[in-house]
């Protein structure tokens, strides 16, 4: 089961993005098979604010799409050394954390760490 990274929950809604097809492919390919954490939903509230997007309704999709799970301790630890150690972004460090070495992503950022990118087979044919 995959973990629901921002980067594709904001495609989906929006049909100007760039991965817009890549991520409607994706979803139905995985259609209630897929988690996320209160990470991705604080992310997509910070995305809000730019993009004027209401918060609730916002939620209520990602939560239509994905299943909400929590983060233990050791995700935390996880999460801090590529911040530290290889300079990766604060989000995407904790989403590797937490997504248990599956994510929908088109962010190369998650091969590093040896994260599988579910749904990448879609991107190749754009």
């Amino acid at each position: 089961m995959p973990y629901a990274d921002t980067e594709f929950l904001v495609a989906i809604c929006n049909s100007d993005d760039g991965l817009n097809s890549w991520a409607l492919k994706v979803l139905e390919s995985y259609t209630g098979e897929t988690y996320t954490s209160i990470l991705t939903l604080v992310e997509l509230a910070l995305v809000r604010v730019r993009k004027e997007v209401h918060v609730e309704e916002m939620i209520a999709s990602v939560l239509f799409i994905a299943r909400l799970t929590g983060a233990g301790e050791y995700c935390t630890i996880v999460a801090a050394h590529p911040i530290e150690h290889e300079k990766a972004g604060l989000f995407d460090s904790f989403h590797a954390s937490l997504c248990e070495d599956e994510i929908i992503s088109s962010d190369h950022m998650y091969d590093k760490p040896g994260v599988k990118r579910a749904g990448s087979e879609f991107l190749q044919k754009q």
